[in-house]
């Protein structure tokens, strides 16, 4: 049993750190004490009201933190750059330590979720969005400018998208890491690349090529004209060739480098393998492969050059204190075990359409009531 949450956390580190979006905590944790001044470091303050000046205040004593309660990371990734969707979230994923199970809980989150946005304190004013875009409006203060103030300013995004996560699962969220691609490729070719089993052989013929989002594919302006109005969405998108290549994985073990890992993780559009609950799966498979390399080539004594190159693509309410103890106690690593698990339309959720016609997923309860998916997630980590 351990003695303090430092140790807890700093022993699952690996495990959470280096996947899908495991970059976030291995990359931004270490990178926070190293390299400070360059990484995005955010953390809300909470002002409690004064008290009246002839009024007493009675003391009391406070409570000891039970050392081996739960705790939860919610880990973002995101594209970053400078092109339309840049800061929508890709891979969502709820990592929930329980030290006294001595194991990870992984909830994938998908991210056509349909969900309300605390975007504005006027109850009369209400903002359905996907949740893939709960992170970067969170981030816009001038277009909300309403909205509560532990919503405003730089951590902003990572706070609202941790309260939205935690009124659909029922969990209190502690942190929050984000890590964009960039950095998510680097912290696996530093790694020396990683091996992954892919359970299923798949093609995606439409993985979208980074800048070439614009490419109008040689096609003419009246082309263009034409094509954009008869078609629309998907198909739209289809008839810029150019834009995408087609991605193909042999079933068995794959050995990738960080491109490679990345496009294995975000590919979505393949018929047999793909959708937002076949990539889910995907990312779960390389949060392990990286977690299995970290261990075998005991990478974190390594680690100090990787967070140099990395520093400027890692956002986290972790504070530089709570770091360097992680960092300290970096020999003491624990194997957790890894439960992996996923809000799906087999378990809690539906498919339905937005008033816009938009594709989107709801609780089967119906939109913005989620006891379904807190009653799954309840006996996710009782059991």
């Amino acid at each position: 049993m351990f003695k303090n949450k430092e140790l807890w956390l700093k022993k699952i580190l690996p495990a959470i750190g280096a996947g899908v979006l495991g970059a976030i905590v291995l990359v931004g944790g270490i990178s926070l004490w190293k390299s400070y001044r360059r990484v995005v470091v955010v953390a809300n303050k909470v002002i409690e009201p004064r008290p009246e000046a002839d009024q007493p205040v009675a003391e009391t004593a406070t409570p000891t933190p039970d050392p081996d309660r739960d705790f939860s990371v919610l880990l973002l990734g995101y594209a970053g750059g400078e092109h339309d969707g840049a800061g929508l979230t890709d891979s969502m994923i709820l990592v929930t330590v329980q030290p006294k199970k001595e194991r990870l809980v992984l909830t994938s989150i998908p991210r056509d979720l349909w969900v309300r946005l605390p975007l504005s304190q006027d109850d009369l004013e209400e903002h359905w969005y996907k949740i893939n875009a709960a992170y970067v409006l969170g981030k816009d203060d001038e277009r909300f400018n309403n909205k509560a103030v532990e919503f405003t300013g730089p951590a902003g995004g990572g706070e609202l998208v941790k309260s939205v996560v935690s009124d659909i699962t029922g969990i209190d969220i502690d942190y929050f890491l984000a890590v964009d691609f960039t950095g998510f490729m680097g912290a696996i070719d530093k790694l020396g690349g990683i091996k992954v089993y892919v359970p299923v052989a798949f093609s995606d013929p439409w993985f979208p090529i980074e800048g070439k989002e614009d490419d109008i594919c040689e096609k003419s302006p009246e082309e263009i004209i034409a094509i954009e109005a008869s078609l629309s969405g998907v198909k739209l998108e289809e008839e810029f060739t150019c834009r995408y290549e087609e991605l193909v994985f042999d079933r068995g073990l794959v050995e990738m480098d960080g491109e490679t890992a990345l496009k294995f993780a975000r590919s979505r559009h393949s018929d047999v393998y793909g959708g937002d609950f076949g990539r889910s799966d995907r990312q779960r498979l390389v949060i392990e492969a990286v977690k299995s390399k970290i261990m075998s080539i005991g990478f974190l004594p390594n680690v100090i050059p990787l967070l140099n190159q990395l520093s400027w693509h890692v956002q986290t309410d972790v504070d530089l204190g709570q770091m360097k103890k992680w960092i300290d106690r970096a020999d003491e690593f624990l194997d957790y075990e890894i439960i992996s698990t996923a809000l799906t339309e087999k378990n809690v959720l539906m498919q339905s359409r937005s008033e816009a016609g938009q594709f989107i997923l709801t609780s089967i309860d119906g939109r913005d009531v989620w006891m379904s998916v807190q009653n799954y997630m309840e006996e996710i980590l009782i059991n």
